[in-house]
C-alpha cells in the first residue's frame, strides 16, 4: 500500500513539473516573443503559445521562434552571431554567444539583450538571465561586467513602441520603518528612449522598494496623469489615489513627498525642483497636511545617514 501511495505521489509531482513547463503563468498559456522592425531600431512583440513539455523543449522552441520571425518582423539575432548554448542554474539562466556578439552596434546589442532577457525570463523557474560571450560575462562599453537581468531591467512605454534603450542608475528613496526618514535604494535598469528619466524614477517609486528595511510611499492604483519639465522644474500630475496612505507603516506626508523630490533631484542632473498637482490642481494639500502650492527642492535632512557614516568610517580605516 505504501509503495502504491508513493508511486502515485511521484507520478503526480512529475505531471505537475511537466505541466509547469508548458507556458508562462497565465490563463492563456501564451508567451511574448520579441523581434525588431525592418530597420532594426525598435522592438516588436508577438504572442506565441508553446507546445513544449520540458524545460529543454521550451528553450529549443523559444529559440526557434526568435530565429524565425513572422512576416514584417526581423530577428534580433543577426546571422553572424552564433549561439553557443545555455546553462541552467537554480533560478538563473546563462545564455552564451559567439565572439561576434561584440561586433554589434550599440542599438543592436541592447535590443538583442532586451529581447532575449524578456523572452526567456518568462520560462518557469527562470528568475534572471545572464548573457555571456565565449563563456565570459558580458562587458558593457566601460568594460564593466553586466549582471544577470530580468524583465524589470528593461522599462518600456506603450506609447509609440521602443526605439532603443538607455541605461540608468536610479537613486531612489523610500520610507524607513517609522515613516519619518528616507532610506536609499540604488536600482540599475534600461528604459525606453521614448520615456523621460523623471517619469521612470516616479514609476519605480510607485512600484515600491525591492530591498529590506524600506517601505513604500504609495498605496493603491497611483497613476501619473502627466509630467513635464520647464526651466529645471519637473511638474508631476497624479490622480487622486496619491492621497491614499499605505496600509502598513505609512510614512509622514512630508516624508512621502520628499521621497519623490529627493529621488528625482538626485537621479536627474538637470532638475532643480519638483512641483506637484493632483487631478490637475496644485491649490490643495497632500494627504491633508502639505501645501502643494510651492516648488520643492532637494532636502538631505530627510535622508537616513547611517549608511553614509559607515562608508566614511571604512574609508578612514
Amino acid at each position: 500500500m505504501n509503495r502504491k501511495r508513493t508511486l502515485c505521489w511521484l507520478l503526480l509531482a512529475l505531471a505537475v513539473l511537466l505541466g509547469g513547463c508548458g507556458g508562462k503563468k497565465g490563463e492563456d498559456n501564451s508567451y511574448t516573443v520579441y523581434y525588431v522592425n525592418s530597420t532594426g531600431t525598435r522592438l516588436l512583440e508577438r504572442s506565441y503559445s508553446p507546445k513544449a513539455q520540458t524545460f529543454e523543449e521550451m528553450m529549443d522552441e523559444l529559440w526557434e521562434q526568435l530565429l524565425s520571425p513572422p512576416v514584417g518582423y526581423l530577428s534580433v539575432i543577426p546571422s553572424e552571431v552564433g549561439f553557443n548554448g545555455y546553462e541552467r542554474g537554480i533560478d538563473a539562466l546563462r545564455i552564451d554567444f559567439s565572439k561576434e556578439y561584440y561586433d554589434l552596434s550599440n542599438t543592436q546589442e541592447v535590443l538583442l539583450r532586451a529581447a532575449v532577457v524578456k523572452t526567456f525570463s518568462q520560462v518557469p523557474g527562470v528568475v534572471k538571465v545572464m548573457i555571456t560571450v565565449e563563456k565570459e560575462q558580458l562587458l558593457d562599453l566601460e568594460g564593466q561586467p553586466v549582471p544577470a537581468m530580468d524583465a524589470n531591467s528593461f522599462i518600456d512605454t506603450k506609447e509609440g513602441g521602443i526605439n532603443s534603450y538607455q541605461y540608468a542608475t536610479l537613486e531612489l528613496y523610500f520610507s524607513d520603518a517609522d515613516g519619518s526618514r528616507l532610506v536609499k535604494e540604488m536600482r540599475n535598469l534600461h528604459y525606453s528612449s521614448n520615456m523621460v528619466l523623471e517619469r521612470v524614477v516616479v514609476e519605480q517609486l510607485i512600484n515600491g522598494p525591492e530591498e529590506k528595511g524600506a517601505n513604500p510611499i504609495f498605496s493603491g492604483d497611483v497613476r501619473i496623469q502627466s509630467l513635464y519639465i520647464q526651466n529645471g522644474v519637473c511638474t508631476i500630475n497624479f490622480n487622486a489615489t496619491v492621497n491614499q496612505q499605505p496600509t502598513e507603516n505609512p510614512p509622514d506626508p512630508e516624508t512621502a513627498l520628499y521621497a519623490i523630490v529627493d529621488s528625482i533631484c538626485a537621479t536627474c542632473d538637470d532638475i532643480t525642483g519638483v512641483r506637484f498637482e493632483i487631478e490637475g490642481a496644485s491649490d490643495q494639500k497632500f494627504r491633508e497636511e502639505v501645501d502643494l502650492g510651492q516648488v520643492f527642492v532637494m532636502d538631505w535632512d530627510y535622508i537616513e545617514t547611517r549608511e553614509m557614516q559607515g562608508e566614511e568610517d571604512s574609508v578612514e580605516e
